[in-house]
């Protein structure tokens, strides 16, 4: 008998890898308004999980042994239900006995004491940072038992996400686009990040784990990069940047040490490079 998993958010880049690969699992995803693709042998139920009832009617209905929860993740989404969806979730699956995989980020941090462990304090400087950290309180505090997982940048490989598109696209046009040579992260590839919580899901593990790439990368790097691997040669108009020109408020080191993760699983952390050589041996075999 497979377990049962649910993975909230299921629309969302994260969620998807994670229900295209839990053929191991009887999988379920949540949806809010956006339509999903169809997932073989994956079913769908659309839940607002701020909603106690709703959220109760789909427990009661799908009845997981897991929840992974990647929703309420992104920076450019509405910040108020970060936290009070993750906190609705963990109860419930406290009282239900369910394992708990909440999915948070590297901007707990402030960037100024990389690198990053588990025990690390908490400085967010942002909003979504400071969501995020809220989140991670309730989720310790309502769910024993639960695992945290930050991370960091997510890249894909074969489709690009959403983020270098924008970038693939900013190629066409002569809008200027900076890229801050100042902002380090830990990128890793959302299908080697997907296939660690799956693995996760299935141990006993509770507490916090960063789950990031084994390199820090500034975003010029990591942007020259993924053009270079899709073929794109950057144009003029791509340029170098840093936080302190931008004016934002964004940390600026926030490298991740996951070795916590690399020696608890057997999923490899691959660099950005080893990434590439896996995905060109695929290609050469096909």
């Amino acid at each position: 008998m497979k377990p049962r998993l649910l993975v909230t958010g299921g629309a969302g880049f994260l969620a998807t890898h994670l229900l295209h690969q839990a053929t191991n699992f009887t999988a379920t995803g949540t949806l809010h308004r956006t339509a999903a693709t169809s997932i073989p042998d994956v079913s769908f139920h659309v839940c607002d999980l701020q909603q106690p009832q709703e959220v109760r009617i789909l427990l009661d209905r799908v009845n997981p042994e897991i929840i992974i929860h990647t929703a309420c993740s992104d920076q450019g989404g509405n910040l108020s239900v970060i936290a009070p969806a993750a906190g609705l979730l963990a109860s419930q699956a406290a009282e239900r006995d369910i394992r708990f995989i909440h999915l948070s980020t590297d901007q707990v941090f402030d960037g100024m004491t990389a690198p990053y462990h588990e025990a690390s304090e908490k400085h967010p400087i942002n909003p979504y940072g400071t969501a995020k950290s809220q989140a991670e309180d309730l989720v310790r505090s309502l769910h024993t038992q639960a695992t945290i997982v930050r991370t960091s940048l997510l890249y894909d490989l074969r489709i690009p996400d959403r983020q270098t598109r924008q970038l693939i696209q900013t190629t066409q046009t002569e809008e200027r686009y900076h890229l801050f040579t100042d902002e380090f992260r830990c990128p890793i590839w959302v299908e080697k990040l997907a296939q660690a919580l799956l693995e996760l899901a299935k141990k006993d593990y509770v507490g916090i784990l960063n789950i990031g790439g084994p390199e820090s990368l500034n975003r010029w790097d990591l942007g020259m990069e993924l053009l270079k691997h899709f073929n794109i040669t950057p144009t003029s108009n791509i340029q170098k940047g840093t936080i302190e020109e931008s004016g934002f408020l964004r940390p600026q080191n926030l490298t991740l040490d996951s070795s916590a993760a690399q020696q608890l699983l057997v999923t490899p952390l691959l660099s950005l490079e080893e990434a590439r050589k896996v995905v060109g041996k695929i290609h050469k075999e096909a």
